[in-house]
């Protein structure tokens, strides 16, 4: 099949950036979802939550301009980019065009022009459009998704470690208690994150300000539809999670804390918070590993169904680039 592209010069589709970004806070969660959600992507990135509690100071930003949404990352230690441009769905937009408005704009404020996060729909979009741009995977912030069923019985050889460390738990604590995540639980909760980071050297503690997004969850989990569950050994807390309803069959897991000490309670909170709330979806996405070590071993050891995969795009062959770029 011969596809004829209409592709206008470069250096004609803008002579000057037209983004004018504004923070993403609570009023901006019906206009951002009216362009994500529609797209049903499976992809951890098109979550509001996501956007709000990562994105709080500056970190994330969002414009519109000609039925196109455009989300900019600004991270300590990290180029400020953009994601691909995410048009209205269903309407007929230039996708060449906004492809390289977002480009001039990060010509403007001095930094490598990059596309992260390009997700399969767009990156063919791009393929198509913009033919001459590099294309490259970007593994470490690929989403891993599980069958939900399989997660919440852990049955078959793979997960059979799994089972060993919950019938460790229950063994230990036969009278832990499961609970829904409410107000009266948010202190316990963050002490709890604490104690946790306090014994840990992260990227995403020091280069995200995970402490800032985990209070941020915690507080405003009924703006942005979240659910959370706990569990407690003899009143006290010794994990909790929260997570949302991404489509009809999707739950995404946010947030997963459990104190270190306590043999057997990450895999325990995992299957109760499954067995709880998410009993009506069919997979689960845990998010990406971001390069972490532990985190991708963790990851893989639950053996996902599938990933949702994302690109790099960018203006020249970043093949021999390391570290933030491309791992």
């Amino acid at each position: 099949m011969n596809i004829e592209l209409d592709i206008k010069p470069i250096e004609k589709i803008t002579s000057k950036p037209i983004l004018k970004f504004k923070p993403i806070d609570l009023s901006a969660k019906n206009i951002i979802e009216s362009y994500a959600k529609p797209w049903n992507m499976g992809c951890s990135d098109m979550s509001f939550a996501n956007l709000f509690i990562w994105g709080v100071n500056g970190k994330m930003e969002y414009a519109e301009h000609n039925h196109v949404l455009y989300i900019k990352l600004d991270f300590e230690k990290v180029p400020t980019y953009l994601w691909a441009p995410i048009p209205k769905y269903g309407v007929n937009v230039d996708y060449r065009e906004a492809v390289y408005i977002a480009i001039e704009y990060m010509k403007s404020i001095g930094v490598e022009p990059t596309l992260r996060s390009v997700w399969t729909p767009f990156k063919q979009k791009i393929q198509q459009c913009c033919p001459e741009l590099y294309i490259q995977p970007t593994e470490m912030a690929w989403d891993y998704v599980y069958d939900r069923e399989s997660l919440a019985t852990l049955k078959g050889k793979k997960l059979h470690g799994k089972r060993n460390h919950i019938n460790k738990f229950m063994s230990k604590y036969p009278d832990y208690v499961y609970k829904v995540l409410d107000d009266s639980m948010i202190e316990e909760c963050i002490a709890l994150y604490k104690d946790w980071s306090d014994q840990k050297e992260e990227l995403s503690i020091e280069l995200f300000d995970e402490k800032t997004s985990v209070m941020l969850a915690l507080h405003h989990r009924k703006a942005l539809n979240l659910t959370g569950g706990c569990i407690f050994v003899k009143g006290e807390l010794v994990a909790f999670t929260l997570g949302e309803r991404l489509s009809d069959d999707m739950q995404l897991i946010h947030i997963e804390k459990a104190k270190a000490d306590v043999e057997g309670a990450y895999p325990m909170i995992n299957q109760q918070y499954i067995l709880h709330e998410c009993q009506n979806v069919t997979f689960i996405n845990r998010e990406e590993d971001m390069g972490i070590e532990g985190m991708r071993k963790a990851k893989r050891s639950y053996q996902p169904i599938k990933m949702i995969e994302k690109y790099i795009v960018s203006t020249r062959d970043l093949t021999d680039e390391k570290g933030i770029w491309l791992n």
